[in-house]
């Protein structure tokens, strides 16, 4: 989970973060929830895909933009996927249309480095990360384009939230330095449920 909060003056920021209070401990406890629910054998990659769906929507709840990439409170959020797994592409096309603090989740197809741009955010499936060109998750960094996925070691190379298996269950590491060359903001609660790396190494 993400909280990013906008640049916004200290008198708004104490009333929006009295706003989201409620929403967001809510969202907390939901997505502890979720750290601790098994992957159900029946069924489960599809149980797989549901749960790292859900994973996805609540970091994008937990995750703060730059006004110039999020700006009016109407502005859609592009969530895209990096062409590759069918299944859970299926899986976080059922975000599309869910609404993330007032902007309604819209969910694209990627396959060009130079369409990043649209995106604010991208999720790159496990199946297609050895054919991603490089230097994408840096060049999401620069237009501040929240990067997940759930390749082996994500985090670790570059992404800035990676999704792992830990048995049964999904946990998620945090590349700290990622998300600071970018113009984003992670909330703390984050930090404190998440594993967190340096680019190649847990802290």
């Amino acid at each position: 989970m993400l909280i990013v909060l906008p640049c916004r003056r200290p008198t708004a920021m104490r009333a929006w973060l009295r706003r989201r209070t409620g929403r967001c401990v809510r969202s907390l406890v939901w997505t502890l929830v979720l750290l601790a629910q098994p992957v159900v054998p029946a069924h489960a990659q599809q149980a797989e895909g549901t749960v790292k769906a859900a994973f996805v929507f609540n970091f994008l709840r937990f995750t703060q933009w730059p006004p110039s990439r999020m700006s009016a409170r109407d502005t859609p959020m592009y969530v895209c996927v990096w062409n590759g797994d069918a299944r859970l592409s299926e899986s976080l096309k059922s975000l599309a249309g869910r609404s993330v603090d007032e902007h309604v989740v819209r969910v694209l197809e990627l396959e060009r480095a130079d369409e990043l741009g649209r995106c604010n955010a991208l999720f790159v499936p496990d199946s297609v990360m050895r054919s991603m060109p490089a230097s994408v998750l840096h060049k999401a960094e620069l237009l501040d384009v929240l990067t997940m996925g759930d390749a082996d070691g994500f985090a670790a190379g570059g992404g800035m939230i990676g999704l792992v298996s830990d048995g049964a269950r999904i946990r998620f590491e945090i590349n700290e330095r990622s998300v600071k060359r970018s113009g984003l903001k992670l909330a703390a609660q984050l930090y404190k449920l998440g594993r967190l790396l340096n680019d190649g190494g847990a802290k």
